[in-house]
């Protein structure tokens, strides 16, 4: 759903070639801000039959994912009502999963807990309603404010970090490699931005943070579910102690919903050029089975030809993450989901497989597949641009009514017809 935006680059013709990359690092060896990525996301804990999914294949089938993101975290009203999906992370219910983490880890694997996503609530209740954003907020704190707000003294009521230190406790206790971020709901920059630092003060600069926006947030005044600017964050957000200067190491873009489209690296070149953004530090988010969104599933063939392109094109690509593992590939033909992850990795780390040439390409960028075509092209008559338009009816559930308010809110629109 990017804006079109002809990339500056000039074009190289397409002929195929055999290229001969560099052989990949092993697993045990692979710095965690060295590209290429292969990462899988987890939220779905058993298989299409119904059976405990079992994490290990991905080590034991020499898949060579380097990064599983557990999905999703979530900070509830209670601050110790603190959730993976439904469950509290340190009941029983999860004993095989951290069985499985630990596993992969011991095999080279990196684990990062994904936190956020589409239920809301998580990220204001660690920042608050204070701007900027301090993360010493509990459901206390949050009294005090309202109190504050209505003339009230809210007498007795004190600061701490009962959110955080939930959170902070339950990284340290399973021994996690990093935190994924995936803000869905409006925030403001300094939200994410106090997180970040947090956890980078908390862990360290071992510690991988990752953040997971829709593709289209990382283009100029591109539309997203974040609240804030991805290129104001960045700016922000850096280090002097990690490697590449930058507290988020990479991002997790999502190219699907309408939000980008992976079907041909033209998205994706100019989401690098108009958006200024290093490669390496861009990895495609793609749908590994059509079931898991609501549109914008790349067949297998078709991605691993993207991937290969972008490879080719950029020698630091960041490379793919797949939504989500459970079923992955059952739409291209797999029986087993790590044989998809297995597939991809071969475009991936391919070493002296057939490569095209470079092609970066100055096209504009086509209207990504939308959830809901019939809608966004209603709102496209009305006056919205095509990326606004997937943005409204994607926060609106497809809800043509509060989409089109969404647009006169946004001053995407400026009225509606009588």
């Amino acid at each position: 759903m990017l804006v079109s935006i002809p990339c500056l680059l000039g074009i190289v013709a397409p002929s195929a070639v055999l290229a001969m990359p560099a052989a990949p690092q092993t697993l045990s060896t692979r710095s965690v801000y060295t590209a290429p990525r292969l990462v899988n996301y987890v939220q779905t804990f058993h298989d299409v039959d119904g059976n405990p999914l079992d994490l290990t294949k991905l080590l034991s089938e020499n898949t060579q994912i380097t990064h599983v993101n557990l999905a999703a975290l979530h900070i509830n009203d209670d601050p110790n009502g603190i959730t993976l999906n439904d469950v509290n992370p340190n009941s029983t219910y999860w004993d095989t999963v951290w069985s499985n983490v630990t596993a992969l880890q011991n095999g080279g694997i990196k684990v990062l807990m994904m936190m956020g996503g589409a239920a809301p609530g998580s990220y204001p209740r660690l920042c608050g309603t204070a701007v900027p954003a301090v993360i010493v907020r509990n459901i206390s704190q949050l009294a005090a404010e309202i109190c504050e707000e209505h003339g009230l003294t809210g007498r007795g009521i004190h600061q701490d970090e009962a959110y955080y230190s939930v959170l902070r406790d339950t990284i340290k206790y399973h021994k996690l490699d990093g935190m994924d971020l995936d803000i869905e709901e409006a925030v403001d920059v300094s939200c994410a931005l106090a997180l970040l630092q947090r956890l980078d003060t908390d862990f360290g600069s071992d510690f991988i943070l990752t953040m997971a926006p829709v593709a289209s947030a990382l283009m100029p005044a591109g539309p997203g579910l974040s609240g804030f600017d991805y290129t104001t964050l960045d700016s922000q957000a850096t280090s002097s102690t990690r490697p590449n200067g930058k507290l988020v190491t990479w991002y997790n873009a999502q190219f699907y919903n309408g939000w980008g489209d992976a079907s041909t690296q033209v998205n994706y070149d100019a989401l690098i050029t108009a958006g200024n953004w290093l490669p390496d530090r861009i990895v495609m988010g793609v749908l590994d089975n059509e079931n898991d969104g609501g549109s914008g599933f790349v067949p297998i063939s078709t991605l691993m030809a993207t991937i290969k392109q972008l490879r080719v094109n950029y020698p630091s690509f960041g490379c793919a993450v797949g939504w989500e593992y459970w079923d992955a590939g059952g739409d291209d033909g797999f029986a087993q989901p790590w044989e998809w992850v297995k597939a991809v990795a071969g475009s991936v780390f391919g070493v002296g497989i057939e490569m095209p040439a470079a092609n970066l390409t100055n096209s504009p960028v086509p209207n990504a597949p939308p959830p809901f075509p019939l809608l966004t092209q209603t709102l496209v008559d009305l006056g919205a641009t095509w990326p606004w338009a997937v943005w409204a009816l994607n926060v609106s559930d497809g809800g043509l009514a509060e989409a089109e308010q969404l647009l006169l809110e946004a001053k995407q629109l400026v009225k509606l017809p009588l």
